[in-house]
């Protein structure tokens, strides 16, 4: 796993997100955007959120159950969320689009695209107080999605805005009902 080049992408995606579309989509050969990109930021998360735990609660006894199942309960939602955002992804692009459906291309793009979310999340996980930066640096995922949509998948300019705004609550959205769900019915189950 080559970590520099993974920061390095988000910065680039961050900084200059047009340039980071164009320089994704014109790698060869294109790697697989989940093995070198999504499933380091999530254990990347995950590793966060425990860490996270253990500052704030300590190294005390019965501080690790709590910690482990919130860590399953951010990366269950992360990884969830991605494969959920790829599939509504790929459902817009098919109606409103018209384009034929290409789940890889999805993934591809909705890999990519939360790229924010994980840092986001990461810096959260370590540093509760910047709640609020969270959000703000979420809002920032409409614009990866805005650059995004007409490098990837040359989204017009008449369907540019609806494309972003469907794309981006689908990425935004998708962890967080995964995680309700999930630990809903962790505390159904008990």
């Amino acid at each position: 796993m080559d970590y520099k080049e993974l920061f390095r992408r988000i910065g680039t995606l961050i900084v200059a997100p047009k340039k980071a579309w164009v320089e994704l989509v014109t790698e060869s050969p294109r790697r697989d955007v989940m093995a070198v990109f999504v499933y380091p930021l999530i254990a990347l998360c995950g590793l966060a959120v425990l860490l996270g735990n253990f500052m704030r609660e300590g190294m005390e006894r019965g501080v690790y159950q709590p910690a482990i199942m919130e860590m399953c309960s951010y990366c269950f939602a992360l990884f969830g969320g991605f494969f959920l955002a790829s599939y509504l992804t790929d459902m817009i692009r098919q109606k409103l689009l018209m384009q034929s459906s290409s789940m890889p291309a999805a993934q591809f793009f909705v890999g990519y695209a939360m790229s924010v979310m994980f840092v986001s999340d990461i810096i959260v996980a370590l540093f509760p107080q910047f709640f609020i930066f969270k959000w703000v640096l979420m809002a920032y995922t409409v614009k990866i999605v805005w650059e995004g949509s007409e490098v990837v998948f040359a989204v017009d300019e008449e369907r540019r805005m609806t494309f972003t705004a469907l794309v981006s609550v689908a990425l935004l959205f998708s962890p967080v009902i995964i995680r309700f769900l999930f630990n809903t019915l962790s505390n159904l189950l008990g």
